[in-house]
């Protein structure tokens, strides 16, 4: 495959031979034809860490989606020159602690080296029917796991990159070792811990060192102990351990505060649904209802639908009911003005009205538009999906975890259904 025009840019903007102080020339293209207010320039290390970026940012053409081909050599292409671009920033400013941001995050958006495409992509479209450069993809991913070494041990990384870099390193282990059919061996990385604990030995060295003891006590709960207990042996490491302890513990106080605010709010909620109805949840007191947090892009989400229908059908003549919070997407573009906007988000609403009518989700869906940021979805601090809350007749909160068999259980609990 050709050299992409992605990476010929990036490596222009980022080899580009300037003293630290120097002013960037010109003007881009799109600001060439319109006059702007004058702002500060910006240096040359902050223009070329911005270069770097830009490309991670980068949109596939709308007109493409997962299922062509086009749109996978665009990601393909876009990723190996965001990748070539960190690292010629890491290797051109090695004392600036931002050159671990790109090397960190092409991690976790890695290249896929494509040569062509399985006869099977058309109609299942994915990495695995995707004919990759193996050797290419190898050297890539040998040199990431060197570069993430460094930054994990590297004495001026934040706790975000040293955090970062170990956690990409054991899910590319783990990847590689499940792809073999193999158990996956957490003490591989006990060298590294050792290395990153004997050069930091304070609290810097906590972002790796809890990854790794979380990880091998999964693995061997006695030789985590072990680990821990030898690392004590050192004053100073005793000392961020404990320091690390307290902050967790702080930590899961707040959490366990912040439930009991959403456990005292969610059964408050009162809205106006997608379709039109009003909802008030104060006045289903009495029943035991479902607060579903789903959306149509969501695969976990749409296969638990048919178990909630089920439940739904079987038991809200008994006193059951379900409230829908839809986390829709309208693939806003940066370049949509209000009325595209506008259409979009319609486009979304009645997209989330026929997919739940097609799938007898009768029950009442909110829907703002807002994705991640949906107005319920912040409030209860929900930042995953599926996600649920099951309400008793109260109108507390008694499961998160109400799904599968699991949901029909208590929903017969909670009616006290015994027939």
């Amino acid at each position: 495959m050709k050299k992409s025009l992605l990476l010929l840019s990036a490596a222009l903007a980022l080899t580009a031979q300037a003293a630290p102080d120097a002013k960037p020339t010109g003007a881009s293209e799109s600001s060439a034809a319109t006059p702007v207010p004058a702002v500060e320039a910006k240096s040359q290390i902050e223009a070329d860490y911005d270069a770097v970026f830009t490309i991670w940012r980068r949109k596939a053409p709308e007109e493409l989606s997962r299922k062509d081909r086009a749109f996978w050599r665009f990601q393909d292409e876009t990723m190996r020159a965001f990748a070539a671009a960190a690292r010629a920033f890491a290797q051109k400013y090695p004392n600036d602690p931002r050159r671990f941001d790109g090397l960190v995050q092409s991690s976790f958006t890695r290249p896929w080296f494509i040569e062509d495409f399985k006869p099977a992509f058309d109609a299942q479209p994915g990495e695995r029917n995707l004919i990759v450069d193996q050797a290419k993809l190898d050297a890539f991913q040998a040199e990431q796991a060197k570069l993430l070494s460094e930054v994990a041990a590297a004495p001026d990384a934040s706790p975000r990159q040293r955090g970062g870099a170990f956690f990409a390193l054991l899910a590319d282990a783990r990847g590689k070792a499940r792809a073999a059919g193999q158990a996956f061996d957490i003490t591989q990385y006990q060298p590294l811990v050792d290395r990153v604990v004997t050069t930091l030995g304070d609290e810097r060295m906590m972002p790796v060192v809890e990854q790794y003891v979380g990880g091998l006590r999964e693995q061997a709960p006695a030789a985590a102990d072990a680990f821990v207990a030898q690392l004590k042996t050192n004053p100073k490491v005793a000392v961020a351990l404990q320091a690390a302890e307290d902050r967790q513990k702080a930590e899961e106080v707040k959490a366990a505060e912040a439930a009991k605010r959403r456990a005292a709010e969610i059964g408050t909620l009162k809205f106006t649904a997608a379709d039109g109805r009003e909802v008030d949840l104060a006045k289903l007191r009495g029943k035991v209802v479902l607060v579903d947090f789903w959306a149509t892009w969501c695969g976990p989400c749409v296969a638990e639908i048919p178990n909630v229908v089920a439940n739904y059908q079987k038991y809200h003549d008994r006193g059951f009911e379900v409230i829908g919070i839809t986390l829709e997407n309208p693939a806003f573009a940066q370049k949509d003005d209000a009325a595209a906007k506008e259409r979009k988000l319609a486009a979304a609403k009645q997209k989330m009205l026929d997919f739940a009518a097609k799938r007898q989700m009768t029950w009442p869906q909110y829907f703002d538009g807002k994705w991640w940021k949906n107005d319920y979805a912040v409030a209860y601090g929900v930042n995953a999906i599926p996600a649920m809350f099951l309400l008793d007749q109260e109108g507390r909160i008694v499961s998160t975890e109400a799904r599968g068999p699991k949901l029909e259980s208590e929903i017969r609990r909670l009616l006290k259904i015994t027939d």
